[in-house]
């Protein structure tokens, strides 16, 4: 292998030349959604914007693009919206290595994220911060690796505020919040850290109720089956209507997988092999299963995937990574075509399931077991105790 400073010199070079690649591309939601609310901070200030509501995004990404909108003029507002993501894909890189680190892995190599397609894709190309969200994610999974309950709360909540997506590691945290016995009032913790995040822009007008209605409001505006490689893509294409009927299914499926995931995470506390696999497994299987899924519901496991082969490079752990590289890649295929190459996103539903199905495997084989109810009966006794009986 070439010297660290060679390694580090390639992953720069090349994370840039990606970058530039993709850094002029106007993507249709820049155009329609970001360009329009960073024009309305730049036209009414960065504290007045938030006197009425002008996103269907919480406030705190817009918080970064008002920073953001006191360097308007001197560098374009597609740049600015960019910078934003670039920097969020440093936090996620951070929290990769702060995962790999809890895991006894080399930390160095997060910086491979800048590499990934998606991440690539994510932040240079589209401006999305997603890295925001899922980022946070990872650092509330690797403090419960490490059993800081109360960090990763935080870490949640915060997660939470940027998207309703970070919901997609839930049952590994409750599992793993029933694992640990934490005090009752560690649960109230992700919640508080959501409503102070709200606070700010309450504080500066916009209405409470609308606030704590942006989430329902975003799933009631986005009404067919989904642009993300699972089988509800299927009926995306096929049969968009008819499959409004049908969404309590995947719903039902959805809280089975949970309860599954849930169920197995208390046995599995103390091995972080199982915990890391099990919170890959939660964020590859609820948006296989949940309709009108976006075709980047994906990325939080693209992290997970990338620390789990930096921290346990075996042949199934690079298996599951490449699964889930291909399965989120082709579903934003479907974006950046308009839909016209959706018959790719098809392509990556099966490598969707492996990767969920080798995450179980592998959680299942490094420790993660069925709970174990306690009979009522009286436990046999030893040979010793029978011989004096007798």
């Amino acid at each position: 292998m070439p010297s660290w400073s060679v390694q580090l010199a390639g992953i720069i070079s090349l994370a840039f030349y990606l970058c530039s690649l993709c850094w002029w591309t106007e993507a249709h939601d820049m155009r329609d959604f970001l360009l329009p609310w960073f024009d309305h901070i730049v036209a009414y200030g960065p504290v007045g914007a938030f006197a009425h509501p002008f996103s269907n995004y919480t406030p705190p990404y817009l918080y970064l693009l008002s920073a953001l909108s006191l360097f308007h003029g001197s560098i374009g507002p597609m740049s600015l919206i960019k910078l934003v993501s670039v920097a969020g894909t440093v936090f996620a890189a951070y929290a990769v290595a702060d995962l790999v680190g809890a895991m006894g892995g080399p930390r160095r190599y997060a910086l491979l994220l800048f590499l990934l397609p998606s991440a690539v894709i994510n932040a240079a190309l589209l401006g999305q911060c997603d890295v925001l969200w899922a980022g946070a994610c990872v650092l509330a999974i690797a403090a419960m690796i490490r059993g800081s309950t109360l960090r990763a709360l935080v870490w949640c909540g915060i997660a939470v505020s940027f998207k309703l997506q970070a919901a997609f590691i839930a049952p590994f945290i409750i599992g793993s919040l029933i694992g640990r016995r934490v005090p009752w009032w560690q649960w109230s913790v992700p919640p508080a850290a959501f409503a102070a995040l709200m606070l700010p822009a309450w504080l500066a007008g916009w209405p409470a109720l609308q606030l704590a209605m942006i989430y329902p409001a975003q799933g009631a505006s986005y009404d067919f089956p989904g642009s993300l490689a699972n089988p509800w893509i299927f009926a995306t294409i096929y049969a968009p209507d008819a499959a409004r009927q049908f969404y309590w299914i995947g719903y039902a499926a959805a809280a089975v997988g949970s309860f599954v995931i849930a169920a197995l995470t208390p046995s599995a506390v103390k091995q972080p092999k199982a915990m890391l696999f099990l919170a890959l497994l939660s964020a590859l299987a609820l948006p296989f299963l949940i309709p009108k899924m976006h075709e980047r519901y994906f990325f939080l496991a693209d992290l997970l995937s990338l620390a789990a082969v930096l921290s346990y490079p075996r042949k199934q752990v690079f298996v599951v990574m490449i699964a889930t590289q291909l399965a989120s890649l082709l579903s934003l295929v479907t974006y950046l075509f308009y839909g016209s190459w959706a018959y790719l996103t098809f392509a990556g539903v099966p490598f969707a399931g492996l990767a969920a199905v080798t995450a179980f495997s592998l959680a299942r084989r490094c420790g993660a077991e069925w709970p174990r109810f306690r009979s009522g009966a009286a436990p046999p006794l030893p040979a010793s105790a029978e011989r004096t009986a007798a």
